[in-house]
């Protein structure tokens, strides 16, 4: 729940924090002192892009291939009775938009600006700021998706471009490492939590989140049970399963409202996962 007195309460505790944190990171003092920040990676295909438009409520671009091309700082503000309102920011181009259905146009915009169009990636940062009365306090930096073989017009060493982009902040011991792996894959074969662990042995700062448990093969059900439980890689901060928007159901217009209520049925009703 994103109200009530206990919500109120974390709100005034926790948002100063945040934006004393973000306003930091805006003047470059990370490039002197390590900042706090969640880092989001996943290998491409992984469905990153949905939880992170699970979280926001927008749809952020997505689609085969390399889709974010550029580090972008999602900046989720809760807002009581307020409109919905965005700001996306980057190498000096500040625009501020009313309309939900324009964040991925203006972050495709951005990308093609600073990495070029085409497919190539770029570190410098695109900062979507998103004021709502449906999102939590909450700042996140979306890493593009690793990828192992390079597709046309790509350079040679596009995943270690990728690789080394992506540790440039999960490295750092102030960063929690978000990672997005599939459920219809083998977990020790992912190559974002492989890296998360390379930083991260112990995995203090680690939180996994488990996609596409829909996809799971007949039988396989238990194998996720024993993922989830920490038995094949322990993660102090343990394994979160989720079922989010898939591009079958954005080809029928399913909302995310209508998402989430599917979500909470498919666990509810699901002989294993429920």
């Amino acid at each position: 729940m994103q109200s009530g007195v206990f919500y109120s309460h974390l709100d005034r505790q926790v948002r100063p924090f945040i934006e004393l944190i973000d306003f930091l990171r805006s003047i470059g003092i990370e490039k002197d002192l390590a900042l706090p920040a969640i880092a989001v990676v996943g290998d491409q295909s992984s469905g990153k892009s949905s939880v992170l438009e699970a979280l926001s409520g927008v749809a952020l671009p997505r689609g085969s291939g390399i889709v974010t091309r550029c580090p972008l700082e999602l900046k989720l503000r809760k807002s009581f009775g307020g409109k919905w309102k965005a700001k996306i920011s980057y190498q000096g181009v500040v625009e501020t938009f009313e309309d939900p259905s324009l964040v991925e146009i203006h972050v495709r915009t951005a990308q093609n600006t600073l990495a070029g169009d085409g497919v190539g990636i770029c570190d410098d940062l695109i900062t979507l700021e998103i004021t709502s009365p449906d999102v939590c306090d909450l700042t996140l930096i979306d890493l593009p998706g690793i990828t192992r073989v390079p597709v046309t017009g790509q350079p040679e060493d596009i995943g270690d471009q990728i690789r080394r982009l992506i540790l440039k902040f999960i490295k750092k011991q102030e960063t929690i490492n978000l990672v997005v792996v599939p459920c219809n894959v083998d977990i020790a074969t992912t190559e974002a939590l492989r890296m998360a662990q390379s930083v991260d042995p112990e995995g203090a700062r680690t939180l996994a989140i488990l996609t596409k448990p829909d996809l799971v093969d007949k039988g396989a059900e238990p194998d996720i049970l024993k993922i989830v439980n920490g038995q094949v890689v322990h993660l102090n901060k343990g394994y979160i399963i989720v079922k989010c928007r898939g591009q079958n159901d954005i080809n029928q217009k399913i909302s995310l409202a209508d998402t989430t209520r599917l979500e909470m049925e498919f666990f509810k009703n699901h002989h294993h996962f429920r």
